[in-house]
């Protein structure tokens, strides 16, 4: 039986138990799946919402409290979405929640539980909570090909090619603090570490950036870790170049870990988040390059980052979080 801290795992919650949530929409059709309770293999074309509660990254990143208090804001503004697809099967398997500073023991967690998820048939969604969810997500990713547990590993092997698409303004590739542990800010650059070790073939792309919110010594690490980027400025105005460009890396994948953090939209259409962007990108500009990344079909996680309801306006940012989730289980090829 898959074994859990009490203090670091809420169960989930029922989504279709308020009576305004009317058929046809998302939170009728989200069944609980308690991780203790977990069937040998879930039915095909199995979808798993998992919320990760933190803040411990963002505080270590100098980031404005209030991702911790992402996952059930996110499941709000989801459930009242419509939703007609008969052959998907959703579920909820609650939240991990990061507890006494222990960032570290909640991003192992997670690993262990996506991997485990993994293994049942599902595709897991992770709804956070800072961007360090990012180096559990990877891992648990890691831990669900069965080859990896060789003590060999093939780097020609194309189960463990796995490519990172990030939608994010910062690079999120700071060096770690001196004792080795992450923050917020540091998730990629554990990643590429991780898989220099482990011999596993990966590549980073980050599409969104903000020049005046990464240091030269950023983009100079970037630049030394081969990593395909576009700055929010070139999304917008040359938007064919980069769906090019970005067509030939996504061609070269495998399998692909798409992450979105939201503060790569502006400040105007995304307040509730933890390092707000004046010039950010809006939904619409994004929303491309993002079916893009989905249309290859090679995606095999994804996750969001950096909803802060604290500094939300009526729910905003939580509904356009809920639209990109959508997205995801619209282009859900299973």
């Amino acid at each position: 039986m898959y074994q859990l801290n009490a203090h670091s795992y809420l169960h989930p919650s029922p989504w279709n138990e308020e009576e305004e949530i009317a058929q046809g929409r998302l939170g009728c059709h989200i069944q609980p799946l308690p991780l203790e309770e977990l069937p040998p293999l879930l039915p095909a074309r199995s979808i798993v919402f998992l919320g990760f509660s933190s803040d411990e990254g963002v505080r270590r990143n100098l980031g404005r409290f209030g991702a911790a208090d992402a996952p059930e804001p996110l499941r709000k503004a989801l459930k009242n979405l419509a939703w007609n697809e008969k052959t998907i099967s959703l579920w909820d398997s609650g939240t991990i929640c990061c507890h006494e500073d222990n960032l570290e023991k909640a991003q192992k967690l997670l690993a262990e539980t996506i991997a485990t998820l993994r293994a049942r048939g599902a595709f897991v969604i992770v709804l956070g909570g800072g961007h360090e969810m990012a180096w559990g997500h990877f891992q648990g990713l890691v831990k669900s090909y069965s080859s990896l547990k060789t003590p060999s590993l093939d780097p020609n092997d194309p189960t463990l090619n796995i490519d990172v698409v990030n939608f994010d303004a910062h690079f999120d590739l700071r060096p770690l603090f001196p004792n080795g542990n992450g923050s917020s800010g540091t998730s990629f650059r554990q990643i590429h570490h991780y898989c220099t070790e482990k011999k596993i073939a990966s590549r980073y792309a980050c599409l969104g950036l903000q020049p005046l919110g990464n240091t030269a010594n950023l983009f100079d690490y970037a630049h030394s870790i081969n990593t395909y980027y576009t700055l929010a400025e070139e999304m917008i105005y040359r938007p064919h170049l980069v769906h090019e460009s970005l067509g030939a890396w996504l061609a070269a994948s495998k399998n692909i870990y798409l992450t979105l953090c939201l503060d790569v939209f502006a400040s105007a259409y995304a307040p509730g988040v933890s390092s707000p962007q004046a010039f950010g990108l809006s939904p619409y500009t994004l929303l491309p390059f993002f079916r893009q990344v989905l249309e290859s079909g090679k995606v095999i996680g994804f996750d969001i980052a950096e909803l802060n309801p604290i500094y939300d306006q009526d729910s905003q940012t939580a509904k356009l979080a809920a639209h990109f989730v959508a997205e995801v289980l619209k282009n859900y090829v299973g």
